[in-house]
């Protein structure tokens, strides 16, 4: 598909997206994010039982972390299309992981939980310092006393390398769907912008192509930018890693996992 050249209607993030997130996604080795999850919840508190994931997406986290026998799981994903695609994975894997659509800026639970995670730079999409601050007010009402709160965000080194292979990406997904992807980083505001071109098929020749757009707006941040804020929460940094690894951020991290408790 050529990149298009009309403008379409935007259609609300992770709607349209939904039905063929896991094709575009299919490059990211969830079971080694899982193992690490897991690695830093035993570290920090290896009592954790029951967890909450926020930001689920299509459950495939949920569904990881479930596998490795020892957790009770409890995901949320904003979008409604999402959740259904994640329940339908639960429903074949015969899973007894909880799915409920969620805003993270109000969450709204009757129980608790030992540790929460988030991952895959979810907490990009907040772009400012008040939600982000609500985000961790809200996960510590959830938590346990003495539970952990787990969560990564990207820096701009990082979306400055990942332009050179994300822009202009483009894919067919079950014969049906087809799209493509543009992203671009504007470093002085630092506001990385993908944009998916989507097209469906038509099931016969009467039908018409269908075309879709969404654009997914993330401020990128440093670890100085969000330091001072967890230092306004109820929350204590315990660790600030780099990308996948148990070693310290530095100033050349890609992604950064942050610790809280």
């Amino acid at each position: 598909m050529n990149s298009p050249t009309t403008n379409r209607p935007l259609h609300r993030s992770y709607s349209v997206l939904a039905e063929i997130y896991d094709a575009v996604m299919k490059d990211v080795d969830y079971e080694a994010w899982t193992d690490y999850i897991d690695e830093v919840i035993m570290m920090h508190h290896h009592e954790a039982r029951d967890v909450l994931e926020l930001a689920c997406g299509t459950g495939t986290m949920a569904l990881s972390m479930e596998e490795i026998g020892y957790y009770n799981i409890t995901a949320t994903d904003l979008s409604p299309e999402m959740i259904r695609k994640a329940k339908e994975k639960a429903r074949l894997a015969d899973s007894d992981v909880e799915f409920h659509t969620q805003d993270f800026l109000n969450i709204e639970l009757t129980k608790t939980f030992d540790a929460a995670f988030m991952v895959f730079d979810s907490l990009n999409y907040l772009h400012n310092a008040e939600d982000i601050l609500q985000l961790h007010e809200q996960v510590y009402q959830h938590l346990n006393p003495g539970g952990i709160f787990v969560y990564d965000f990207t820096t701009p080194r990082n979306s400055k390398k990942a332009i050179r292979y994300l822009n202009d990406e483009q894919d067919t997904v079950n014969q049906m769907y087809t799209y493509h992807r543009t992203s671009s980083y504007d470093d002085e505001k630092r506001i990385h912008t993908n944009t998916f071109d989507i097209e469906k098929r038509p099931h016969s020749r009467s039908d018409f192509t269908e075309t879709f757009r969404e654009e997914h707006h993330q401020k990128i941040y440093t670890l100085k930018d969000i330091t001072p804020i967890i230092e306004q929460s109820p929350f204590q940094l315990l660790k600030a890693y780099d990308g996948f690894e148990l070693k310290p951020a530095h100033k050349r991290s890609l992604r950064i996992t942050m610790v809280l408790r």
